[in-house]
């Protein structure tokens, strides 16, 4: 306990020092007052009980009083505890029980003047004062009373009446009161202060050397360098918040066995600290305390007024008490959890009726919509339709600065207390664009309120389109067709922002669903001509025509030096974001995917940076179409499968056919078909073949077919996309190269001429001349020509073909044309070749069984006739893909019945050539080799590699090497 009070007492030495000569002085007969003062939690009460035990210790004679606010109306109460103090000899009680009793009886006002008595009153006071002298001839006499400001008028006029007579005597009057800006008691503090033997004794906050040897006295000196300066802030200096937030850190340090360097001031000895500080206070203290804990600041003491109902004065003398304890500084609470105990102190309708009073006097100050929004919050309820409209602007203001999460609190509020049906659509559109940037799939739960709203006429333009791409994204076209003919009916020309609005969303469709098109014709699917300049076009409007024009005529330097303008120009949003997508688009099929790329890369980025993940996801589906069309398989694949784990499956709507198109592609052509399998079989909406996202995954699907031995189902595939794409005027090759995959198809199955065919018609269409759509042409061209027309058209493709933006269709045209080469006889041009093919390969992620160079092998026989035999009608874009299209007739036996693949690879095989030689003449896998071979051996009777010579009449490897 001794090291306790040494704690309490630090930087009070001198005060002690001082009270011990008053009471030697007392002693000598020179009797007087002492009257210490200080704010809440200074000390006083400790310095009281020190000075008083060392009295004691001294043989001085003690009677004590604490008066307080409960009995500040008890007559004479601070005089009774004196006098009935159980030191008091018994016959003393027993005098001062008779007075004191007769004087109660007498039913003096608590509230009397402190100065003017009546003769009773004097009389009483004599008869005490003649006691104490009495009681004095056996030693000093002490008469210590606390918390004077809470001290009784009666009790207050005799403290004055016995201060005037003691001037000779051994009696020390010693007191200790709150200080505050204004005293309780003046008159009594005049009457006071005006007697020589009166001293005034105050009482400091500790100083920062105060707080260190404090510290350093309970934690050690090690510790208290480190905590002195944090410690002595978030105290103000008080004592008696120091010792609490001492004792909480002693406390957690016991518990949980961790030392913290930052005070612990939401721990209980904290929180009672402060709580019986507030109630020491003057009055208002405590509700200005509360006001500035829900206001965060002190800011004005005429706002707080406000919120209290108390004038300022009041307001500023409550600060100023408050900043004396060490509670507050110049901004607030020192310490940000002192504010969090004060406001979890209050009951909780209490706290939530407080923050209203706080919105309604910051939005009548003027305040920011988010600093009322945060009090409304806090409230937990919006009752006023004012409210409403601060909440959502409030919303748009956090949605600015990319604070997603306290935007949606605002929102969620003012949802829950809107009654108005087109603020409550505005709020539910707000609410539905948050949540599209992390979740299209939840941000649908809102869609059926928006469907009732525009039924209603209550959504504007905006919120229309937000409505209609949502309900297109997921399939769900009629609806998206409802919602746009409203809108249409209710458009007026003098709006030009909702008709700009619906332009920009009318061309978004007719390349995204060109098939909605179609079948209203005439309706608010059908965009209108587009006149403008872009350089007065909004730039949703003028992104999507940009795109349209490639569509319709082809790419050109024109259309990617508008594009990248509008990528340099438009900031990422909710509302930009199908523009940016367009120009993105606009990139790739200009056959620039490296720019297209890089801008991608600085897309996700923001997107990243606002949290937006259905933004990444989208700017990483982008980038796995331009990686493919580059030719970086392993970049592809990387990207696609992270915008898949950005987003479930199920959230992509139909625009996940886009997507696993590229996924499909990329693992398909480096021979990851188990890979390609998986995502086959991934569900996806029966409405994506209504979408261009459709035609990509048919696109993808076909080359998967082709590259896994299934040329008809392939072929089904790549015509069916193809009739889409002329159906719905999508037909340009730098888009989707259906042609380029039918002729694949068709070659593989002996079409010749249909592949050729395929091809010189491909080369008519809009865009041909970009150079990697015009490379990959002649790639196919020349598989179709004559074996002497091939280099030539090949050196033409490789010429035209760049790594940069065509990498892994330079390695395929290198690799036909190291083929041709060979087969012309010039093998040391074809070895050459085919080892640039190999190194391209190899930067396309490839597998090394593909880059090798080609032996020198026989030429294979020609298709047998049964292979030429045209495939089945294609079923349309939902084919199976197991549909393999067998030819009808008699089943064939022997060479016959081998398909044109089986052939092929047999033939090589017979010759002696490698599987994995094999397996890159023919870009297969080494494992779809050995399947081929498989059912060779069984459909020709056979048993071992050697045989097939004689079966297929091919010379075996001995006659090649003679």
């Amino acid at each position: 306990m001794e090291a306790q009070q040494t704690h309490q007492l630090v930087e009070r030495q001198a005060e002690l020092a001082e009270l011990s000569g008053l009471l030697a002085d007392a002693g000598a007969g020179r009797g007087s007052v002492a009257l210490v003062s200080g704010p809440a939690g200074s000390g006083k009460t400790q310095l009281l009980q020190s000075f008083c035990k060392q009295a004691v210790n001294s043989s001085a004679f003690l009677l004590t009083a604490v008066a307080s606010r409960a009995e500040c109306e008890l007559p004479l109460g601070v005089m009774d505890q004196l006098f009935r103090c159980e030191t008091l000899p018994p016959d003393f009680r027993r005098r001062v029980n008779a007075l004191l009793a007769d004087e109660l009886s007498a039913n003096r006002a608590a509230g009397a003047d402190p100065v003017m008595m009546n003769q009773p009153s004097i009389t009483v006071a004599n008869e005490l004062r003649s006691l104490l002298l009495e009681l004095s001839e056996r030693g000093p006499v002490v008469v210590s009373i606390d918390d004077l400001q809470f001290a009784d008028g009666p009790s207050l006029q005799m403290l004055l009446f016995l201060q005037r007579r003691m001037k000779s005597s051994r009696l020390l009057l010693l007191l200790a009161e709150l200080s505050t800006v204004r005293s309780p008691h003046p008159v009594f503090h005049a009457e006071l202060f005006r007697q020589p033997n009166c001293r005034k004794i105050r009482l400091d906050m500790l100083t920062r050397s105060g707080a260190h040897t404090m510290i350093a006295a309970r934690l050690g000196p090690a510790k208290a360098l480190e905590l002195t300066d944090p410690y002595h802030e978030a105290s103000g200096g008080s004592p008696l918040f120091l010792s609490a937030l001492l004792d909480d850190y002693q406390a957690i340090h016991r518990l949980a066995g961790r030392l913290e360097t930052e005070p612990a001031v939401s721990q209980p000895a904290f929180r009672n600290a402060l709580t019986d500080c507030l109630y020491l206070a003057e009055p208002a203290a405590f509700d200005v305390a509360r006001a500035v804990a829900a206001l965060g600041t002190v800011r004005s003491s005429v706002l707080i007024g406000h919120i209290l109902g108390l004038n300022t004065a009041t307001v500023e003398h409550a600060i100023a008490s408050l900043t004396a304890t060490g509670m507050l500084d110049a901004e607030g609470f020192r310490h940000p959890a002192a504010r969090t105990a004060i406001l979890e102190e209050m009951p909780p309708e209490a706290r939530h009726e407080l923050h209203l009073r706080v919105a309604t006097a910051l939005q009548n100050d003027g305040a920011p919509p988010v600093a009322v929004a945060e009090q409304l919050v806090a409230a937990g309820t919006a009752p006023e339709a004012w409210m409403i409209n601060v909440l959502r602007d409030a919303a748009h203001s956090e949605l600015a600065a990319s604070r997603t999460g306290m935007a949606c609190e605002y929102l969620d509020l003012a949802l829950n207390n809107c009654r108005d049906s087109r603020p409550l659509a505005a709020l539910t559109a707000d609410r539905m664009r948050i949540e599209w940037q992390k979740s299209p799939l939840k941000a649908m739960r809102h869609a059926e309120r928006l469907m009732e709203a525009s039924q209603g006429g209550h959504l504007t333009g905006q919120d229309t389109g937000l409505l209609a791409r949502s309900l297109l994204w997921h399939g769900r076209y009629r609806e998206a067709l409802e919602t746009l003919t409203r809108w249409e009916a209710n458009d007026t020309a003098s709006d030009r922002a909702e008709s700009e609005e619906l332009a920009a969303l009318t061309g978004w469709m007719a390349y995204s669903f060109p098939a909605l098109l179609t079948e209203s014709a005439g309706s608010a699917a059908t965009p209108e001509p587009d006149t403008g300049p872009d350089s007065v076009r909004p730039f949703g409007r003028q992104a999507v025509s940009v795109l349209s024009r490639l569509l319709a005529d082809g790419p050109d330097d024109e259309a990617v030096t508008n594009a990248e303008g509008i990528l340099h120009s438009v900031g990422l949003g909710t509302a930009t974001l199908d523009s940016l997508h367009a120009a993105l688009l606009t990139l790739i099929c200009a056959d620039r995917p490296d720019r297209a790329a890089a801008w991608c890369e600085e897309l996700f980025k923001e997107a990243e940076q606002q949290g937006a993940t259905t933004w990444q996801a989208a700017f990483a589906a982008v980038r796995a179409d331009a990686a493919f069309r580059q030719g970086d398989m392993a970049t592809a694949v990387k990207q696609g499968e992270a915008a898949l784990s950005q987003l479930p499956a199920s959230a992509w709507g139909v625009v996940i056919g886009g997507l696993l198109a590229n996924l499909i592609l990329a693992t398909t052509m480096t021979g990851q078909h188990d890979k390609a399998v998986k995502y086959i079989r991934l569900p996806v909406p029966d409405t994506i073949f209504e979408s261009r996202y459709g035609l990509h995954y048919l696109y993808a699907r076909g080359h998967f077919h082709l590259a896994t031995d299934r040329p008809a189902a392939a072929l089904t595939d790549f015509e069916s996309c193809g009739r889409l794409m002329e159906a719905w005027g999508l037909d340009l090759p730098s888009l989707i190269s259906w042609r380029s995959g039918a002729a694949e198809a068709a070659l593989a199955l002996g079409l010749k001429s249909r592949a050729r065919t395929l091809i010189e018609e491909q080369l008519t269409r809009p865009g041909t001349q970009q150079p990697r759509t015009r490379g990959a042409s002649l790639r196919l061209l020349a598989a179709a020509s004559a074996i002497e027309d091939r280099p030539a058209l090949l050196q033409e493709a490789v010429s035209l073909l760049q790594p940069d933006t065509g990498r892994f269709e330079l390695a395929r045209a290198l690799a036909d044309l190291s083929a041709a080469y060979h087969e012309l006889g010039d093998h040391g041009r074809a070895r050459e070749t085919a080892e640039r093919a190999a190194d391209m390969m190899e930067s396309c992620h490839i597998p090394a069984e593909w880059a090798q160079p080609l032996p020198v092998v026989r030429p294979p026989h020609a298709t047998p006739a049964v292979a030429s035999a045209g495939p089945s009608r294609p079923a349309g874009p939902g084919a199976s893909a197991a549909q393999s299209g067998p030819q009808k007739g008699r089943k064939p036996v022997g060479v016959d019945a081998l398909s044109d693949a089986e052939r092929r690879v047999a033939e090589l095989a017979a010759q002696g050539v490698p599987n994995r030689a094999i397996g890159r003449k023919f870009f297969i896998t080494v494992s779809t080799v050995e399947q081929h071979l498989t059912r060779v051996y069984r459909k020709l009777d056979v048993s071992r590699r050697s045989d097939l010579a004689a079966k297929l009449h091919v010379s075996p490897p001995e006659a090649e090497s003679a």
